[in-house]
């Protein structure tokens, strides 16, 4: 589970990095392209900033 959401950022993020729409024009595309890129930042901090788990 620790992995989970950070995984689904991650492909959500790929998906709206290679989708492409015309009517959107380039600057509707660089925006998606600009979330998309925020949504792999957003899980690399996820996943970085988890406690290790301590050994007893």
């Amino acid at each position: 589970m620790k992995l989970g959401f950070p995984i689904l950022l991650i492909l959500l993020g790929s998906f709206l990095i290679g989708f492409t729409v015309d009517r959107f024009g380039k600057t509707g595309n660089v925006i998606m392209h600009l979330i998309g890129i925020g949504l792999y930042l957003g899980a690399i901090f996820m996943v970085r900033s988890k406690p290790e788990s301590q050994k007893s």
